[in-house]
């Protein structure tokens, strides 16, 4: 009986011990579950949201792993059931977003800006977007736009900029006036010669048939009102240059060798041909003007028709033509000077630009020089990081065909530790495929075969040094063809620190041998595996013809591909010299 009662006890117990254990074992379960609880609360300063939704970053597939109300105030607190650490967004209204790299259990404090959600203002209790925000805040500090405006307001802040600027924009105005005055007084001087021609050719000793003295008349009133219009241009030319700067008093001191060179020589010859204008035209055009007044006021009064006036005008076209004496020298004269006037005066307006072109390179340059510094420090940030999943955020600010290295080492490092998502693994796949691993600005993927002797060389060994990576084989003429410019890029550049990587794609031995010592390939550097077309070296590079080469710098980055000849050697020179 109590046998009975023992036994009946001991089934108790155990019925009690399963049971307290299933208990346990749901309670660790339900306890689990809310472990993967994170919150995020905080306040929204500028608030004008009124909910909050967590979305993955990277899909829009409408899944949300949480919401929240906002107060009026700014003030939320969102709870998410976050599986793992992956790349979200909070969502606002009118599709306003920021992006957050969140991990399971956490409790996140987060201060933000409705005007820039970008931006965020402070944050606890997430090293991953302690590390976002510090990004952000560095990137915005390199940020392209605020640098060039910084350097765009010193070059035009500088006194050499303002100058040439300054003078471009006075005297442009002023040799543009000068040069039609210099077309002006060359067609001045050109019709002064056709009508010097026509009295010739109807006149006899200096007197006009009176059978034409009627179309002489006439056709000598033509020239001269021709040469009296173009003389008013030219005098209202000169008239009007009191406007511009005379370009010999207030000068600067500090460019005296700039107007010496060009300006001086150019007002030179522009004061030449005013005085020859005015020795040779000035009365000349007076002349005109009063036969012109007396041939109107005949007209007036309707007495050209009488017989003894027809006389008196042809005479006086007579007289004034002759009153220019050797016009044809007068005109190669002129043209001489507008020619030397011009060309100086284009050189000074040249070579104001050619100043400005130079200071303008060397904010450029500083411009260069800073932005790289800047996004070198953005870039050894992101680097120091790379574990860090949130770097996926930054990553494409620095494109890929400039910042090849970047990418690798930055994705290499996040395949160690995420390899299962989806983002991390999908880019993992491109760096790693030839195409991407051996493109320009990638670092160099790893070669290590055995040489002749058998002994496993690698190109890592060559770090520090310009290597050119050269696949070829003994049974490829093209290759053979191309070895001697190779050897003497060798021969010039091995003393300066360039060295060549030769892969074989022989499949014998003695053929690669006999290649090597045939050309004189004087280099020690020679492996193989022998494969022929499945060359793992080739695999690797993604070599699919032969001959194909990769330069190689210090840094043992790609800089270039398939390099032939010259443009082998004047890589190296830019590299080496």
């Amino acid at each position: 009986m109590n046998n009975k009662c023992n036994n009946h006890h001991i089934i108790t117990s155990s019925h009690h011990l399963i049971i307290l254990f299933s208990f346990l074992l749901f309670s660790f379960s339900f306890i689990s579950l809310l472990g993967q609880k994170t919150t995020i609360s905080g306040i929204i300063e500028s608030n004008k949201f009124t909910q909050v939704d967590l979305q993955l970053a990277y899909k829009d597939d409408g899944v949300s792993f949480g919401k929240a109300n906002i107060n009026a105030d700014g003030t939320f607190k969102l709870s998410a059931n976050i599986p793992k650490t992956d790349l979200y967004r909070m969502v606002f209204e009118a599709g306003q977003q920021i992006a957050l790299c969140l991990s399971p259990n956490q409790n996140i404090e987060l201060t933000l800006d409705a005007n820039n959600l970008s931006s965020i203002k402070s944050v606890k209790g997430s090293s991953s977007i302690e590390f976002c925000k510090k990004a952000s805040e560095m990137i915005m500090g390199a940020s392209t736009q605020v640098l060039f405006d910084s350097i765009n307001s010193a070059l035009q802040a500088d006194k050499d900029v303002q100058f040439y600027n300054e003078f471009q924009s006075q005297f442009k105005p002023f040799f543009d006036a000068n040069s039609e005055t210099n077309a002006i007084s060359l067609q001045i001087a050109t019709e002064t010669d056709s009508l010097q021609q026509y009295v010739n050719a109807n006149t006899i000793k200096g007197k006009v048939d009176p059978k034409n003295i009627d179309a002489f008349i006439y056709t000598g009133s033509n020239y001269l009102k021709n040469i009296a219009t173009q003389y008013r241009k030219y005098a209202n030319y000169l008239q009007s240059m009191h406007l511009f700067n005379d370009f010999k008093t207030n000068r600067n001191k500090k460019f005296e060798n700039f107007y010496t060179a060009g300006v001086d020589k150019y007002l030179e010859f522009i004061e030449k041909r005013s005085a020859l204008m005015e020795k040779t035209f000035t009365e000349f055009a007076n002349q005109i003007e009063a036969y012109l007044y007396i041939r109107d006021s005949l007209q007036i009064n309707s007495s050209t028709n009488k017989k003894n006036e027809k006389p008196l005008l042809a005479d006086k076209i007579i007289s004034i033509s002759g009153m220019v004496s050797n016009v044809k020298d007068v005109k190669t004269n002129l043209l001489d000077y507008s020619d030397k006037a011009d060309g100086f005066g284009r050189y000074s307006l040249q070579e104001a630009q050619r100043y400005v072109s130079t200071i303008v390179q060397k904010y450029q340059k500083l411009f260069d020089t800073e932005s790289e510094k800047r996004n070198n420090v953005v870039i050894n940030y992101l680097i120091s990081n790379k574990n860090e999943l949130a770097v996926l955020m930054f990553l494409d600010i620095f494109p890929r065909d400039k910042h090849g290295s970047l990418h690798q080492e930055v994705i290499k490092a996040l395949y160690a530790k995420y390899p299962e998502h989806p983002i991390v693994a999908e880019r993992y796949k491109l760096e790693t495929s030839p195409a991407t691993s051996t493109s320009i600005g990638a670092m160099a993927p790893e070669l290590a075969f055995e040489n002749p002797e058998g002994k496993i060389m690698k190109l890592s060994d060559l770090k520090g040094k310009v290597v050119l990576i050269d696949f070829w084989a003994s049974w490829c003429r093209p290759c053979r063809m191309e070895n001697p410019n190779v050897v003497a890029a060798y021969k010039k550049y091995n003393s300066k620190g360039f060295e060549v990587f030769s892969v074989s794609l022989d499949r014998d031995k003695a053929s690669w041998i006999k290649g090597i010592k045939d050309d004189g390939l004087i280099w020690p550097n020679h492996v193989s595996d022998l494969g022929y077309w499945n060359s793992q070296g080739a695999k690797i590079y993604g070599v699919s013809s032969i001959p194909a080469t990769f330069l190689i710098n210090k840094e043992g980055k790609i800089v270039a591909k398939n390099l032939r000849g010259a443009a082998l050697e004047n890589a190296l020179k830019e590299l080496l010299d």
